[in-house]
């Protein structure tokens, strides 16, 4: 067994974090060009509310979710919004920069975190340029709308990093003041960043007390000639204990392997300490969304309504996960996710082998390997705000997977390193070959899937074409079609989302919307009418439809309905001048002046 490692001179080590944020900045230098797809529409093009600082108070109190176009609180997310719209207006290129920028800095807090953490400049080189160039990661970069991922990750690592730093700092309060701080701010990001107190007890328990390095006698001692800093000889007592991959060996002709000294507390000190300032942030930020900031969407239900339902199709999910991380072939926006509802059937009976493997994997190696443990928990612990326990919109999404991504880039580095020091020396240069195609290759299949994102006609074509592809897809699709005069075509797609979210058994009332637009357009107005009035049996208090309900009717013929609908669309939005508009041209086509007058002065006073 060699110890050789991949990285030698000292140069290199010094500039490689540089290197590792640049191949991660230019992985993705292509989305500069892109336009603004998928959630991007809802959160800034047609969210005049970011467009005037006016709004910006509303962050802070209850009216945040009138102004935002978010569905929970994150107004850390938001104000990043309000900033890149003061500066580049509706230039995309401006919030794809502030992307950029951000994955660029995460790839950075990663190498100083993971070499912090572990002290193994190889295995932080290898699993950092894992993450810089992962293809899972392309659809949290790619859209501005899941930028709060992005910064969730960032305050989140900067959390752990001034944590791990107050144990070796001569400055505690402020390494303290700060990691508590970064929680809060990341967790005002994404409520994805509950689980940062697990995972400080993880990493205090498996990781801190591990990697326990020995006190040199001299405070500043002198690098042996000829020799790298990873293989300095120091003089140390024969009663010291050193432990190395959770493993305890005596010190007797063991070489000195880091740089300072961390010597953590006992982990019971470490809990009263430390730990009840992040419980008290996390139940001061639990009150602050369930009673100051709860929103004021419908209440989401488990699959099927089920909790066995929900924990069965959930096993499917995570083992998923796991596929697309090990092999990112074909990456998908939106997933169209079948719910389980028997144990028996082969794909949970897969998951859930997959899962017993692992597990077994993390318990097994709990002691000699805890490196391999920490990597493991890290994906579940920080998986477990997205495992649908608390009721989500979307229960598969690629995005859900940069924050745990860290946790798999380093269990992936940690395998590559065990197959290079088990191997003969001969075979080294092999293995260094392997990874460096298996990193040419992630590259390349990013930046060709950055692509995709191009533009949302760009995303939904491709998207289409793959077969696990939820009804969203088929729904944008159809849109794009519609804008092109393709009724046909739009209404097949319609047609197609419908089909697939009964296969879910989810109500889809904006794809009947959609299609009663396109039948109108077609002047099939009856078949118009229908889709409206199913559309409505699931939403019946949206305005817009019952708007459009109504224009249909009157084409159609029936008058009293039209006007009986405008004024259903009224009650539902009195401030809306569109409707009053629409009522009062009802009016004068039917010759009833007076109403007509009424209505369009409204109008016109709303308008103003």
């Amino acid at each position: 067994m060699s110890n050789q490692p991949f990285f030698s001179t000292k140069t290199t080590r010094i500039l490689l974090p540089i290197l590792v944020s640049l191949v991660s900045f230019l992985a993705y230098l292509n989305t500069l060009h892109h336009q603004f797809v998928f959630d991007d529409f809802r959160v800034i093009t047609n969210n005049p509310y970011i467009k005037d600082w006016q709004y910006f108070p509303t962050l802070f109190n209850h009216d945040y979710f009138k102004i935002s176009g978010e569905l929970s609180y994150r107004p850390l997310v938001t104000a990043s919004y309000f900033t890149d719209y003061a500066i580049w207006g509706l230039n995309s290129f401006g919030f794809h920069l502030t992307n950029l920028i951000l994955h660029t800095l995460n790839t950075f807090i990663v190498y100083l975190l993971l070499f912090k953490i572990t002290r193994r400049f190889n295995l932080t080189v290898i699993s950092c340029l894992f993450f810089s160039v992962h293809p899972i990661l392309t659809e949290t970069v790619n859209s501005v709308g899941f930028r709060e991922d992005l910064l969730c990750a960032t305050f989140f690592l900067f959390t752990l990093f001034f944590y791990v730093k107050l144990y070796i700092s001569k400055y505690k309060k402020i390494c303290c003041v700060a990691s508590l701080l970064a929680y809060f701010f990341s967790l005002l990001s994404k409520e994805m960043a509950i689980s940062l107190p697990l995972i400080i007890f993880v990493l205090d328990w498996f990781l801190l007390q591990s990697n326990r390095v020995i006190v040199h006698p001299r405070p500043n001692p002198p690098p042996s000639r000829g020799r790298e800093p990873d293989n300095l000889a120091i003089p140390v007592h024969q009663n010291d204990v050193v432990h190395f991959g959770g493993g305890q060996k005596s010190l007797k002709n063991v070489p000195y392997v880091g740089a300072e000294n961390l010597q953590p507390l006992p982990v019971k000190t470490r809990i009263l300490r430390y730990y009840p300032g992040f419980i008290l942030i996390s139940i001061g930020y639990m009150l602050l969304r369930l009673v100051f900031f709860k929103s004021t969407i419908e209440h989401v239900a488990y699959p099927g309504n089920s909790l066995v339902t929900n924990f069965l199709t959930m096993t499917k999910v995570i083992a998923s996960y796991i596929k697309l991380w090990f092999f990112p072939i074909v990456l998908n926006p939106d997933y169209h996710v079948t719910f389980e509802t028997t144990p028996i059937k082969l794909p949970f009976l897969i998951s859930l082998a997959l899962l017993v493997c692992i597990t077994f994997l993390a318990v097994r190696l709990y002691r000699r390997q805890k490196e391999i443990t920490f990597s493991i928990l890290w994906i579940f612990v920080t998986l477990i705000p997205v495992m649908n326990i608390i009721p989500i919109g979307n229960i598969m999404a690629e995005r859900y997977l940069y924050l745990p991504s860290f946790g798999f880039c380093l269990f992936a580095g940690i395998l590559i390193l065990k197959i290079h020091a088990r191997v003969p020396k001969a075979y080294h240069p092999l293995v260094k070959t392997c990874f460096a195609a298996i990193f040419i290759l992630s590259l390349a299949h990013t930046i060709r899937h950055n692509r995709i994102w191009f533009d949302k006609q760009t995303l939904w074509y491709y998207t289409v074409f793959n077969t696990s592809c939820s009804f969203n897809a088929h729904n944008n699709l159809g849109k794009e079609y519609y804008e092109k005069g393709l009724l046909d075509k739009a209404i097949e797609e319609y047609t197609i989302a419908l089909s697939k979210a009964s296969e879910v058994r989810y109500a889809y009332p904006i794809a009947h919307y959609n299609l009663g637009i396109a039948y109108d357009e077609k002047g099939m107005y009856d078949a118009s009418i229908q889709e409206y009035r199913n559309a409505l049996r699931i939403e019946p208090k949206n305005s817009d439809t019952h708007n459009n309900l109504a224009i249909t009717l009157f084409k159609n013929g029936q008058v009293d309905l039209a006007i009986e609908e405008f004024r259903k669309a009224i009650t539902q939005d009195p401030d809306n001048p569109t409707y009053h508009d629409n009522l009062a041209k009802l009016y004068y086509r039917i010759n009833m002046p007076n109403e007509a007058k009424a209505e369009q002065d409204l109008a016109n006073r709303l308008k103003h």
